[in-house]
């Protein structure tokens, strides 16, 4: 009958290998993880802080005083 032949070099060759691959894996991992809380802003929806101003008005009153159908139609038909 045939023996089997097991290669201690191999099996720690492939053991380091995988043990350097996880290793990177997670220094990669870490690092991008790291330059994210870096670079971007903690909450993008924070209110700001300093001398904001509120430049949005939600429902603009019409120049010409026309209801908001009446904006539609000559939008739709002039394209202005």
């Amino acid at each position: 009958m045939g023996r089997m032949v097991v290669s201690l070099r191999k099996w720690l060759s492939a053991l380091l290998f995988m043990l350097l691959f996880i290793g990177l894996t997670v220094l990669v991992f870490g690092g991008y993880h790291w330059l994210m809380d870096e670079v971007l802003f903690t909450n993008p929806y924070e209110t700001p802080q300093g001398q904001a101003l509120k430049v949005f008005q939600a429902d603009p009153p019409s120049p010409d005083g026309a209801s908001i159908p009446d904006r539609l139609r000559w939008f739709y038909w002039l394209g202005e």
